[in-house]
């Protein structure tokens, strides 16, 4: 077991660089996801909007008959 009382200068700079590189490389992912999940509901939002209109053509058409 590795006590942290004999860690050197250079094992806590690692320790400072690992947490900081997971903390950006969490950022990174949480900022890409959350881009990613906007541009699909823009996409969703965008469809629905273009099927609303031919949706109501198809209802009207059939109420008319």
């Amino acid at each position: 077991m590795v006590l942290f009382e004999e860690w050197g200068t250079i094992e806590w700079v690692i320790l400072a660089v690992d947490i900081i590189a997971l903390v950006l490389v969490v950022g990174f992912l949480k900022w890409k996801i959350q881009r990613k999940l906007n541009e699909v509901e823009i996409r969703q939002r965008h469809h629905l909007h273009l099927r609303r209109p031919s949706a109501q053509k198809t209802e009207q058409e059939t109420s008319e008959e």
